[in-house]
Protein backbone atom coordinates (compact mmCIF):
# COMPACT_ATOMS: atom_id res chain seq x y z
CA UNK A 1 0.00 0.00 0.00
CA UNK A 2 1.35 3.42 -0.94
CA UNK A 3 1.03 6.09 1.73
CA UNK A 4 1.14 9.76 0.98
CA UNK A 5 1.97 12.01 -1.87
CA UNK A 6 5.30 13.27 -3.04
CA UNK A 7 6.09 16.79 -4.10
CA UNK A 8 9.57 17.81 -5.10
CA UNK A 9 10.76 14.40 -3.90
CA UNK A 10 9.57 14.86 -0.32
CA UNK A 11 6.56 13.10 1.23
CA UNK A 12 3.89 15.45 2.55
CA UNK A 13 2.11 12.77 4.57
CA UNK A 14 3.91 10.70 7.19
CA UNK A 15 3.34 8.92 10.49
CA UNK A 16 4.67 10.73 13.58
CA UNK A 17 6.15 9.22 16.75
CA UNK A 18 2.70 8.71 18.28
CA UNK A 19 1.53 6.70 15.26
CA UNK A 20 -0.72 9.44 13.85
CA UNK A 21 -0.73 10.48 10.19
CA UNK A 22 0.38 14.10 9.81
CA UNK A 23 1.10 16.54 7.04
CA UNK A 24 4.74 17.62 6.90
CA UNK A 25 5.72 20.90 5.33
CA UNK A 26 8.58 23.26 5.98
CA UNK A 27 9.12 26.29 8.21
CA UNK A 28 11.65 29.07 7.89
CA UNK A 29 13.53 29.41 11.21
CA UNK A 30 14.17 33.10 10.47
CA UNK A 31 10.79 34.52 9.42
CA UNK A 32 8.49 31.64 10.45
CA UNK A 33 6.93 31.17 6.98
CA UNK A 34 5.26 27.72 6.72
CA UNK A 35 4.87 25.97 3.36
CA UNK A 36 3.16 22.82 2.10
CA UNK A 37 4.63 21.15 0.13
CA UNK A 38 7.95 21.75 1.82
CA UNK A 39 10.65 23.98 0.42
CA UNK A 40 14.41 23.78 0.78
CA UNK A 41 14.82 27.55 0.89
CA UNK A 42 12.47 30.24 2.18
CA UNK A 43 10.96 32.29 -0.62
CA UNK A 44 11.07 35.43 1.54
CA UNK A 45 14.64 35.45 2.84
CA UNK A 46 16.39 32.43 1.26
CA UNK A 47 17.11 30.86 4.66
CA UNK A 48 17.31 27.07 4.79
CA UNK A 49 13.93 25.69 5.85
CA UNK A 50 13.37 22.89 8.36
CA UNK A 51 10.71 20.15 8.30
CA UNK A 52 7.54 21.18 10.13
CA UNK A 53 4.67 18.95 11.27
CA UNK A 54 1.28 20.55 10.65
CA UNK A 55 -1.73 20.12 12.94
CA UNK A 56 -4.09 18.98 10.18
CA UNK A 57 -6.69 21.52 11.35
CA UNK A 58 -8.09 24.15 9.05
CA UNK A 59 -11.08 25.79 7.43
CA UNK A 60 -12.63 25.39 4.00
CA UNK A 61 -11.81 28.31 1.74
CA UNK A 62 -13.74 26.96 -1.25
CA UNK A 63 -15.12 23.56 -2.26
CA UNK A 64 -16.57 22.02 -5.40
CA UNK A 65 -18.46 18.79 -6.02
CA UNK A 66 -16.87 16.67 -8.73
CA UNK A 67 -19.67 15.06 -10.73
CA UNK A 68 -17.62 13.85 -13.69
CA UNK A 69 -14.60 12.11 -12.20
CA UNK A 70 -11.26 11.58 -13.92
CA UNK A 71 -10.08 8.04 -14.64
CA UNK A 72 -9.36 6.17 -11.43
CA UNK A 73 -11.95 8.01 -9.31
CA UNK A 74 -15.65 7.50 -8.62
CA UNK A 75 -17.99 10.47 -8.76
CA UNK A 76 -19.35 12.27 -6.95
CA UNK A 77 -16.77 13.56 -4.49
CA UNK A 78 -15.72 16.91 -3.05
CA UNK A 79 -12.41 18.73 -3.34
CA UNK A 80 -11.50 22.13 -2.04
CA UNK A 81 -8.92 24.55 -0.79
CA UNK A 82 -8.22 24.20 2.92
CA UNK A 83 -6.68 27.09 4.82
CA UNK A 84 -4.51 25.21 7.30
CA UNK A 85 -4.11 26.59 10.82
CA UNK A 86 -0.40 27.20 10.23
CA UNK A 87 -1.02 29.33 7.14
CA UNK A 88 -0.67 27.29 3.94
CA UNK A 89 -3.63 26.81 1.63
CA UNK A 90 -3.86 23.20 0.43
CA UNK A 91 -6.03 21.55 -2.24
CA UNK A 92 -7.44 18.23 -1.01
CA UNK A 93 -10.38 15.89 -1.09
CA UNK A 94 -13.12 16.69 1.44
CA UNK A 95 -15.32 13.99 2.94
CA UNK A 96 -18.92 15.19 3.05
CA UNK A 97 -22.49 13.96 3.20
CA UNK A 98 -24.73 14.81 0.25
CA UNK A 99 -27.12 16.64 2.58
CA UNK A 100 -24.33 18.65 4.26
CA UNK A 101 -21.86 19.82 1.60
CA UNK A 102 -18.70 21.64 2.69
CA UNK A 103 -18.84 25.41 2.51
CA UNK A 104 -16.63 28.43 3.12
CA UNK A 105 -15.59 28.69 6.76
CA UNK A 106 -16.37 25.10 7.77
CA UNK A 107 -13.81 23.74 10.22
CA UNK A 108 -12.10 20.57 8.99
CA UNK A 109 -9.54 18.10 10.26
CA UNK A 110 -7.15 15.74 8.52
CA UNK A 111 -7.99 12.09 8.05
CA UNK A 112 -6.25 9.58 5.83
CA UNK A 113 -8.17 7.51 3.34
CA UNK A 114 -7.97 5.71 0.06
CA UNK A 115 -7.78 8.00 -2.94
CA UNK A 116 -9.16 6.72 -6.21
CA UNK A 117 -10.05 3.24 -7.34
CA UNK A 118 -6.73 1.93 -8.64
CA UNK A 119 -5.76 -1.69 -8.00
CA UNK A 120 -2.81 -0.52 -5.88
CA UNK A 121 -4.35 1.36 -2.92
CA UNK A 122 -3.11 4.92 -2.50
CA UNK A 123 -3.65 6.50 0.90
CA UNK A 124 -3.75 10.27 1.02
CA UNK A 125 -4.96 13.30 2.93
CA UNK A 126 -8.73 13.71 3.10
CA UNK A 127 -10.33 16.40 5.23
CA UNK A 128 -13.51 15.84 7.25
CA UNK A 129 -15.82 18.50 8.62
CA UNK A 130 -15.55 19.00 12.38
CA UNK A 131 -18.87 18.60 14.12
CA UNK A 132 -19.46 20.37 17.40
CA UNK A 133 -20.62 17.91 20.05
CA UNK A 134 -23.23 19.45 22.33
Amino acid sequence: MIVGEFSLGTPILTVNESGRHVLVGSRCPVCGDVRLPSRTLCGADLSECVPHELSGEGTVYEAVRISLAPAGFEAPFWIGYIDLAEGPRYLAQIEADEDAPPSHGDRVTLTVGRLGTSAEPLLGPIFRKVTDAH
